[in-house]
């Protein structure tokens, strides 16, 4: 099938539901009484002739209101819920393609499937401050956009947890248990160990979100600077400490081989650690909230600047070997601060990232990002998501010198933006436009418009 065919499918179906439902998904949902009317419920009189009133059935919402399309499943997802188990399924479709500039023309379709399960033991078990997470994702269709000329990829989640083809992997696997320190105050010391999709523990509330949220392009999520030394899908042990509700200080312990399609327990740290200090500091301006984060990723795996990386494509070969050095490192400090702020996780404000990276062993030796980004830019659509940032990709010098050799075109520093915004049709469909227009590292493209559409379906 073609992408324009599956476009025009898409569109239809889109348009029924809307002539179907005329009051599209907006601002709210099905509205529950506040605590304050539930209180005021409870303590009113009971008529004189009621002896023993049973208590008012909760609505149920309507099938284009509720939070997932398959709804609670006769009451299984509440009970399932109550006794300690979440569940959380989407299928994300994705269409993309180069409109203009790149290297050649053309689309892709492809996209993921996901399934997530998180187990409290407090309630399955009665193991207080034990938890689980188990989370699927199996990719499809066709490959990465590559006619773009870019470092960058501009689908996410199209490289996840392969770059082409039908693919299965269990991407999150571990487990957590949680030590009271002062829970008034909301703050714990967090031990947790297993396998992890590096993407998801990026919790940000003006970008990140996976590719399935937010913005597409891995730019705007997290810099390809520390790809060396902290691969996207392996296995690590964390301890945290949570300071009122937040993560405060976070040491993390990773193996540096990248584990998307492999358990990666029979070679565990065979070639080495990598070692992750971060702390996360809080800010308060103009009575809205922010924050400041720094980390350090040192890595004892030997590299090159020209070693691979699953997630993107480096240029070379060098024309004289190198010498692999151990110790690459990376530096990042991220920065967001609410603009509009209504409640926790609510609102849009600026964010922007800037990393650093090791010359001798990195491809990628500098970033910088910054942009605009939250929910609700709009009173009457409040859930719906946006964002616009531009970023700035450079690559190593040794790289560069080592391809200088061969008079073949230098790559350049390669500039981004990409704008988005996420259309909450209902609380379980959301088609998202997207657009980037991007002058690729590979100094043969031309700067590149890449359009690009996204439907996510909460099962």
């Amino acid at each position: 099938m073609s992408i324009a065919t599956r476009v025009s499918i898409t569109t239809v179906f889109l348009s029924a539901l809307l002539v179907l439902h005329p009051a599209a998904y907006g601002q709210e949902t099905a509205t529950p009484q506040s605590p304050e009317k539930q209180k005021m419920a409870a303590a009113a009189p009971a008529p004189a002739d009621a002896a023993s009133p049973a208590p008012a059935p909760v609505p149920t919402p309507d099938f284009w209101e509720q939070e997932e399309m398959t709804g609670d499943w006769g009451g299984a997802r509440s009970r399932m819920k109550e006794k300690g188990v979440t569940t959380e399924i989407t299928l994300s479709q994705f269409a993309q393609g180069v409109a203009a500039g790149g290297i050649t023309r053309g689309g892709v379709y492809n996209g993921s499937f996901q399934t997530d399960f998180k187990f409290d033991f407090g309630k399955l078990a009665g193991w207080q401050f034990w938890s689980a997470d188990f989370k699927t994702e199996t990719r499809y269709g066709g490959p990465v956009l590559l006619g773009v000329g870019t470092i960058n990829p501009v689908n996410t989640i199209a490289i996840v947890p392969a770059g082409s083809g039908t693919v299965f992997s269990i991407t999150t696997l571990n487990v957590t248990k949680l030590f009271p320190v002062d829970l008034k105050k909301g703050n714990l010391l967090a031990v947790s160990v297993g396998r992890y999709n590096l993407l998801d523990l990026v919790e940000e509330d003006f970008f990140a979100g996976g590719g399935i949220e937010r913005f597409l392009n891995i730019a705007q999520i997290g810099p390809l600077t520390v790809l060396r030394q902290v691969p996207l899908i392996t296995n690590a042990a964390t301890v945290a400490y949570i300071r009122g509700g937040k993560p405060f200080l976070t040491f993390t312990v990773l193996d540096p081989n990248d584990h998307s399609t492999t358990t990666g327990l029979s070679d565990l740290f065979a070639d080495g650690v990598t070692l992750y200090p971060s702390i996360a500091l809080p800010s308060k301006f103009f009575g809205k909230t922010g924050e400041h984060s720094f980390g350090v990723a040192v890595t004892t795996k030997a590299y090159t600047p020209f070693d691979a990386i699953r997630q993107i494509i480096i240029p070379g070969p060098p024309i004289r070997r190198i010498a692999p050095q151990r110790g690459s490192w990376s530096a990042s400090y991220t920065a967001r601060q609410y603009l509009v702020e209504r409640a926790p996780h609510n609102g849009w404000g600026v964010f922007s990232q800037l990393s650093f990276a090791d010359n001798g062993t990195s491809p990628i030796a500098t970033f910088w990002d910054i942009g605009l980004g939250g929910n609700g830019i709009f009173k009457s659509r409040l859930r719906d998501e946006f964002g616009i940032s531009y970023a700035f990709t450079n690559l190593s010098s040794v790289l560069k010198d080592n391809l200088s050799l061969l008079r073949v075109n230098l790559p350049r520093p390669e500039h981004q933006m990409e704008t988005f915004y996420n259309f909450h049709i209902t609380p379980w469909l959301r088609l998202t436009a997207d657009l980037q227009i991007i002058r690729p590292t590979r100094a043969v493209a031309q700067t590149a418009v890449v359009p690009g559409g996204r439907l996510e379906m909460v099962f």
